[in-house]
């Protein structure tokens, strides 16, 4: 930790942070649109400028972006300074010129980071009388609406969807006050975490279609944290409803697993709850087919009488909860649950968990994942068996970018040089899958072949990492891919392998 002083007061700051994050660690008020803390900083939008002092004596100062600066022992800098306050004054006018005035139809309302900036900075009254600039929208697909004119120039949008995410799809165009970002031509957005827009976006530029066409506003939500149910990551999400009805689905901020971003999945994998063929309330057949409904103690009492007494069997399923599952093998009696899994699914989950339990192999966090410096993906296409943990993979490859960014001194923050300074470099990620994956584009090497010849490539990799590991196939030991594989893990400080049960 560094201490530095904001008009005055000192605040602690972690070294390496710029210092936007430090003022905002701390409570402080400073305006920002392009910064965000996943994508680092790249001073495009001009809203934070504060006033940075050489020392103590020095009165007079000059103007810099805090998203830009990095914090130092001793730093001084004021927010509050007249300069600064009117900079960033003029600075949202200039970008409120083209704006529209469609706040109460703007489906970003109530949770829009552009009004909450504008009345940070104190800005009420327009004086720009002339025409604003107007752009066309395009069709995205099912789950983005696109409003260009209401665009800031913030960037935000194609640094997640194209340097974090890896989408190719989505660009921007033109240059000074006529920048345009979308595709090419009007299409669906091709990444499987295009949704990510709606929360990255600063203003009303990407916002959720289904909810648009189910909308409430964002006040009337009832809001309660959530787990996703889609697959076995457990990503933190944010659910929000409306007269028994789910709206929407929010990301929910967790450090070590989802971040700041869901997959397309999680966000909008919902329509399943909403269904009219749910059975909403418990009941009974009758034997003319009707339906009797009752309350909800004496359907359990019924289901435990009929069940108990008859010797009926319980057949769970891995897509219920753990809860419903256990509920259901208490009713019937051990002996006559089944878990809903195949024989061969079973003996796969019950060997994970028993390499769990007995061995010494680790589950790591999204987080820890996106620190791996070497990874092998071992017969899994991640995109579809757990595709948040895809998005921390494509991370663990930007590595090596910022290693080669620490040796010439640029701070992490600044993506731009960071991204630049790297020229495209990666840390090694191996596939080793039957079919192409949406990650073999960043892969330093794949492998496409049969099961069982990835298995028996599992183990010579085994084997050429330790000799206590028995040979499959003396054959593949000479493999480059084998041999690339097990020099790359061997010299990686945090290597990381990913396997998985998809190939039995």
């Amino acid at each position: 930790m560094v201490k530095i002083y904001v008009d005055g007061a000192e605040i602690d700051a972690r070294e390496g942070d710029n210092l936007l994050q430090a003022v905002l660690s701390n409570k402080g008020d400073l305006p920002y649109f392009c910064w965000h803390p996943s994508l680092g900083s790249v001073g495009a939008c001009r809203q934070c400028a504060v006033i940075q002092y050489q020392d103590a004596e020095d009165e007079r100062g000059r103007l810099v972006m805090a998203c830009m600066t990095p914090v130092s022992e001793g730093l001084r800098v004021s927010v509050a300074a007249t300069e600064a306050d009117e900079f960033r004054a003029s600075v949202i006018e200039w970008l409120m010129e083209n704006h529209p005035h469609d706040c109460p139809v703007c489906e970003e309302g109530g949770e829009c980071h552009l009004q909450d900036m504008t009345v940070m900075t104190g800005h009420t009254n327009r004086r720009y009388r002339g025409k604003k600039r107007t752009f066309e929208n395009q069709n995205l697909g099912p789950f983005i609406n696109h409003e260009m004119n209401r665009c800031i120039t913030c960037y935000r949008c194609v640094r997640f969807y194209k340097d974090y995410a890896g989408g190719n799809d989505l660009q921007a165009f033109g240059s000074r006050s006529r920048m345009y970002f979308g595709r090419e031509k009007d299409g669906v957005l091709e990444s499987p975490f295009s949704g990510n827009l709606v929360e990255v976006c600063p203003t009303g530029v990407f916002t959720d279609k289904p909810f648009s066409q189910d909308y409430t506003r964002k006040w009337d939500l009832q809001s309660a944290p959530s787990v996703c149910a889609h697959c076995s990551l457990g990503c933190n999400t944010l659910v929000g409803g409306r007269y028994d009805r789910i709206k929407r689905i929010h990301n929910r901020y967790n450090s070590d697993l989802n971040g700041y971003f869901l997959c397309d999945k999680g966000r909008y994998g919902f329509g399943f709850v909403n269904s009219e063929s749910r059975l909403l309330k418990a009941g009974k057949s009758l034997k003319d087919g009707e339906f009797e409904e009752i309350d909800s103690d004496s359907a359990e009492k019924l289901l435990a009488d009929t069940l108990g007494a008859s010797g009926a069997i319980g057949i769970g399923s891995p897509r219920a909860s753990l809860e419903a599952n256990f509920a259901l093998r208490e009713l019937v009696g051990t002996e006559n649950f089944c878990s809903g899994l195949s024989s061969e699914e079973e003996r796969l989950v019950r060997l994970i968990i028993d390499i769990k339990e007995q061995g010494n192999a680790i589950s790591p966090s999204l987080s820890d994942v996106e620190e791996a410096d070497a990874v092998l993906i071992l017969g899994e296409d991640v995109i579809n068996t757990a595709a948040r943990l895809a998005l921390s993979v494509r991370q663990s490859a930007r590595n090596k970018s910022f290693e080669k960014a620490e040796e010439a001194g640029i701070p992490l923050f600044q993506e731009a040089g960071v991204i630049g300074h790297a020229q495209g470099a990666r840390s090694p990620l191996f596939i080793a899958h039957p079919t192409s994956t949406d990650l073999d584009e960043i892969a330093e090497s794949t492998f496409h072949d049969h099961p069982e010849n990835i298995a028996a490539l599992g183990y010579e990799i085994a084997h050429g990492l330790h000799e206590s590991y028995m040979s499959a196939d003396e054959n593949l030991g000479t493999n480059p891919f084998v041999l690339e594989v097990v020099a790359a893990l061997r010299g990686a400080k945090n290597p990381l392998i990913i396997s998985g049960t998809s190939l039995r």
